[in-house]
């Protein structure tokens, strides 16, 4: 047991990688990354740029309110993931990528 406990140690110490929403790299990933924008909103970044454009001036997403809307960008994002999911097989986890 001493001999397994000693190969599986770490040997080099490394950084921990954050665990932050990927709401930033959309764009990035529309951009140079196709396939990972469309696996994860199972829509090509064309057609999503489309929709942002022919739903932006909607006023659904315009309030008088003091806590402001999330950019439409967001919102249509976290929708598309939901419906990629039928709506009952999103985890929170996946929602809050």
């Amino acid at each position: 047991l001493h001999d397994e406990v000693e190969k599986c140690q770490v040997l080099a110490v490394h950084e921990c990688l954050s665990h932050a929403p990927q709401l930033h790299l959309l764009e990035e990933w529309a951009l140079f990354s196709t396939d990972k924008f469309q696996c994860k909103l199972c829509i090509d970044a064309d057609i999503f740029a489309e929709l942002m454009n022919l739903i932006q001036g909607h006023p659904i997403f315009h309030n008088n309110s003091n806590n402001p809307q999330l950019p439409i960008a967001v919102q249509l994002t976290v929708f598309l993931n939901g419906i990629s999911h039928y709506g009952n097989a999103a985890t929170t986890k996946d929602i809050s990528d």
